[in-house]
């Protein structure tokens, strides 16, 4: 092998590397994001334009199999809410309608 595939093949496996060091993505349920979503009265659809996705793209996000840019994973989690990006990671079990004025006092 030449010295300069050598080299180029060495950074390959550089990059590589590189790539195994990111940093990891929330796990995000594709049910529960629906239903933070609905809570609020935005559709998924809705959520992918305001990402400037794809909603196909946004669907591969949330279910694990293409990494999201940091602009799409805040337009989620600042759509949905705390309240909402908790449920949709699993950190709580339960969702609550923040910003409803029907509520009792």
């Amino acid at each position: 092998m030449c010295g300069q595939a050598a080299g180029y093949l060495s950074g390959m496996t550089e990059n590589l590397r590189s790539l195994d060091n990111r940093s990891p993505q929330p796990t995000i349920n594709l049910r529960r994001l629906r239903a933070a979503l609905d809570l609020r009265g935005i559709t998924f659809g809705a959520l992918a334009r305001e990402a400037r996705v794809c909603s196909r793209h946004l669907r591969f996000v949330v279910l694990g199999e293409r990494r999201a840019t940091s602009q799409v994973m805040t337009v989620i989690r600042g759509t949905v809410g705390e309240a909402g990006w908790a449920f949709a990671t699993g950190q709580t079990d339960s969702l609550r309608d923040e910003g409803g004025s029907d509520g009792a006092a």
